[in-house]
């Protein structure tokens, strides 16, 4: 028996740290592309519904994603000047951000940290601190590879799904 062939075995693979990490990377600007994508498409929107004019105020133009997601949504929502047209957008919208919001966050603001699996698979680990109430709020995410490839892919189907709704209802409104 040679003893130096199984040795040889059970010793780990050397690890290609460049090759994981254009992975990680790839996978997360690949997100982080699908995100903008999606803040594009709300933003054109809001640009749309500001130069509409209905019975009742125009829709703000805020600086910060978040306020623009929101204030969308006021206009789109129950008592919203674009209520009646924009219900199935509002929905569409809703959604969007109750799967995907926190996630947004903790990529565009988090610290990743990349171990490996014995099979080879990148695991990602995600760290954000922010402030709430004047205290600590930490938040941490662990996806392993085949989750967070699962979890783009979902990020991509809702965002296109997204930004082809609200580019029909710009359409819409346009003529409204």
């Amino acid at each position: 028996m040679d003893t130096t062939s199984v040795a040889a075995k059970l010793l780990p693979q050397p690890i290609d740290w460049d090759t994981i990490f254009a992975e990680v990377n790839s996978w997360r600007g690949a997100s982080m592309h699908h995100f903008s994508a999606v803040e594009m498409a709300v933003t054109e929107t809001l640009l749309a519904l500001s130069t509409t004019i209905p019975a009742g105020p125009k829709a703000r133009l805020r600086h910060l994603i978040g306020q623009r997601f929101e204030d969308l949504a006021l206009a789109l929502g129950p008592g919203g000047s674009f209520e009646e047209a924009g219900k199935p957008v509002f929905a569409e919208l809703t959604n969007f951000r109750e799967k995907h919001e926190s996630f947004r966050n903790l990529l565009c603001h988090g610290v990743a940290k990349v171990t490996i699996e014995r099979s080879g698979q990148w695991v990602i680990v995600i760290r954000t601190l922010s402030i709430r109430s004047r205290q600590p709020d930490r938040t941490t995410m662990v996806l392993e590879q085949r989750e967070a490839e699962a979890k783009l892919a979902m990020l991509k189907r809702d965002g296109q799904n997204l930004s082809s709704k609200l580019g029909t209802f710009r359409k819409t409104v346009i003529t409204y």
